[in-house]
């Protein structure tokens, strides 16, 4: 991926030969000083030739006024399968309500039996933080763990091999044990879920006994545990936390940062003074199947509703606001209706350079520094069907970011009304929309990429047309002579 600012003086091309790059230098200069100008405030539909163009003698304008229509656009399901992490816990906001996310995993037995002659003391489940968490970690919460009823795996009848959000699969409604916790998603201590001693005790007998059932990773998933799921209580403000799913070998100082175990602790009989800790151990099974399943409530939340409008709701009935989410898959949709009326402007039109600007909402998050560096940003058609990442002008495996905007030192940057933004290059996209032949339906529409949503939890709230200093806005630089 591209993430490398692209500056708008870098894309005078399209224009017929520009008169054989002409004085390209006063060019750049001309295009310098358009970034601090503007034309009038007249929507682009209402533009007359001559009239509202801001207009220098090279032929460059620049057009902020085009008219914006924004969206919130949800996505049924998600992929989740083989994110790398775990994610378990309950959050909420008020654009799009609570989620729940509950990881399904499974175990494999890790190890040789060498101890037969022991006495069985407990069995509990260790979960290793990741540090990151999204939502309130001050709120108690609390964690269920239970065994599945169903062999964890992707359909036989699905086309891909992935598991989604959404997926559902059978389990115990008896928990095997479950925690209460106040998480300290940055720490490094475990995270301990005692189970129960009954079927801890079934498991010691087995070993004792060397049973295949305990030693096969096969036979174990089909006849002793086919996997795990922690379920979160939902409808709780609280935070989602993220686990690591493999060891971290570079820590040596600490042996905490480790996949998800079931340890089986024991001790000797009939040397029972032997104090240090004795077990078996149960890991996550890495190569097997896995995925997070988030659950959502958005009941009495600005997207109430969403569903019975085909998954799309205008900003002007969300408060004049937008989302972009992770986990599950709410999106922002920028749509510029009236774009084709450009090349009624002038004969020999040529976009030389765009710039989308994006603007999150102050009130809606704690530290600018807590927002995400960089968003996603695709071509949808009319059914909102991604059609690819918007790439840089000329360019088709070179993809733009809608990036945070920072000053030289990497600071977090404001514009002259003290506003943090994200800005994004979209030249290429506009450029494809006027050479279409037919009406714009297409749309851009901004989220997380794919390997940031199948392992993040959080939003970003931006402002949607007609939220006044938070509204988005457009620059098109465009030349005609």
């Amino acid at each position: 991926m591209n993430q490398n600012k692209t500056f708008l003086f870098c894309l005078p091309r399209n224009i017929e030969n520009y008169k054989q790059m002409r004085n390209f230098q006063v060019l750049l200069l001309l295009l310098v000083l358009l970034v601090v100008a503007s034309c009038s405030n007249s929507p682009l539909e209402e533009f007359v030739v001559g009239k509202n163009f801001l207009k220098d003698q090279a032929g460059i304008v620049k057009i902020d006024t085009l008219s914006l229509q924004s969206s919130v656009v949800k996505i049924d399901s998600a992929i989740s399968s083989s994110s790398g992490k775990l994610l378990i816990g309950s959050n909420y906001n008020n654009f799009s309500g609570y989620k729940a996310s509950s990881p399904y995993f499974t175990l494999k037995f890790d190890g040789s039996i060498d101890n037969t002659k022991f006495v069985y003391d407990s069995l509990c489940l260790l979960l290793s933080y990741d540090s990151y968490f999204a939502g309130d970690t001050t709120v108690l919460q609390k964690f269920s763990v239970h065994p599945l009823t169903e062999t964890l795996a992707v359909p036989s009848k699905r086309n891909d091999n992935y598991l989604y959000t959404n997926d559902k699969f059978s389990y115990d409604a008896t928990p095997l044990g479950s925690v209460e916790f106040k998480p300290r998603p940055r720490s490094k201590n475990q995270l301990s879920i005692k189970l129960s001693d009954t079927f801890g005790n079934r498991l010691a007998d087995m070993i004792k006994a060397k049973r295949d059932t305990i030693t096969s990773s096969t036979l174990f998933l089909d006849y002793i545990l086919p996997g795990l799921v922690i379920r979160p209580e939902p409808n709780v403000a609280g935070a989602i936390l993220r686990f690591r799913t493999a060891d971290v070998e570079k820590d040596t100082k600490n042996k905490n940062l480790l996949k998800p175990e079931m340890r089986l602790y024991y001790h000797l009989s009939p040397n029972p003074s032997e104090l240090k800790d004795l077990y078996y151990k149960f890991s996550f099974n890495t190569d097997g199947t896995y995925f997070n399943q988030i659950e959502e409530n958005n009941k009495n939340s600005a997207i109430d509703g969403i569903e019975s409008t085909r998954n799309e709701m205008n900003s002007k009935y969300t408060g004049n606001q937008t989302i972009v989410q992770s986990g599950i898959q709410v999106l922002t949709k920028i749509q510029v209706p009236y774009l084709r009326n450009l090349n009624g402007s002038s004969s020999n039109p040529a976009v030389v350079g765009a710039i989308l600007r994006l603007f999150p909402v102050k009130e809606t998050y704690t530290k600018a520094s807590e927002l995400p560096d960089s968003l996603y940003i695709y071509s949808a058609n009319k059914n909102n069907q991604l059609l690819g990442q918007v790439t840089l002008p000329g360019q088709s495996d070179k993809y733009v970011l809608v990036q945070l905007a920072r000053d030289a030192n990497r600071n977090i940057a404001l514009d002259d009304k003290n506003r943090v933004y994200y800005e994004v290059d979209v030249s290429a996209y506009i450029e494809s929309e006027l050479a279409s032949l037919a009406k714009t339906t297409n749309s851009l529409i901004i989220g997380f990429g794919s390997s940031s949503y199948i392992k993040t939890a959080g939003h970003v709230i931006i402002g949607g047309v007609n939220s006044g200093k938070y509204s988005p806005a457009l620059s098109v630089f465009y030349y005609h002579n």
